[in-house]
């Protein structure tokens, strides 16, 4: 009996060893890029990666081809260095055919910003700057802990979250503070929402 144990846990034991998945590394893109941060695809049904830069520029991976015209460059309006620049992007659930998308970033004052950009109509690969609508632009004391990602739900809202504000174990206690936005998970309607 203690034979027949053994045979089977040694055979489920082979069997998880043998059943682990293998996982590699591929390079996609090995240059052209500064400071990437994020990556985003559009969901559309282009074979395009969005590629985040912190500087301030987002570029266009097409089928494993990067593109040599930016999709989108704010360098000139966004702060950046050390924790802060262009953090964050997000393309609307709707993207195919109202070419919304949401950009995370901080302003020339250091200010966490949510901004709302359109797509130019007949350019896909090209955004449009004069487009920007700034959804909303926070304050903060400190230059470090920005927060960024920004995630769309399945609820169609839109999620991110603000950083404490910085300057190491939230001085001033943002994150506590219910009439603060920093150290906040917020969502939003961007469908329905009035700065």
């Amino acid at each position: 009996m203690k034979k027949l144990y053994s045979l089977i846990l040694f055979c489920c034991i082979g069997i998880t060893i043998s059943s682990q998945p293998v996982i590699a590394f591929s390079p996609v893109i090995t240059s052209g890029l500064t400071v990437p941060v994020d990556i985003v695809s559009p969901k559309d049904g282009t074979n395009r990666l969005f590629i985040v830069q912190q500087d301030g520029v987002i570029k266009i991976d097409s089928a494993g081809i990067l593109l040599s015209t930016p999709f989108l460059d704010i360098n000139n309006i966004i702060t950046y260095g050390g924790e802060r620049g262009l953090l964050s992007l997000a393309f609307h659930p709707n993207y195919a055919n109202n070419r919304y998308f949401f950009i995370y970033y901080n302003n020339e004052a250091g200010n966490v910003t949510l901004a709302q950009y359109r797509t130019k109509l007949d350019f896909p690969n090209q955004a449009d700057p004069a487009s920007e609508k700034i959804l909303m632009s926070i304050a903060k004391p400190f230059s470090n802990h920005n927060g960024a990602k920004l995630n769309f739900g399945p609820d169609g809202n839109l999620y991110f979250g603000t950083g404490d504000g910085g300057g190491g174990g939230d001085p001033y206690n943002n994150a506590q503070n219910g009439n603060s936005l920093l150290g906040k998970m917020i969502r939003i309607n961007v469908d329905n929402f009035d700065t």
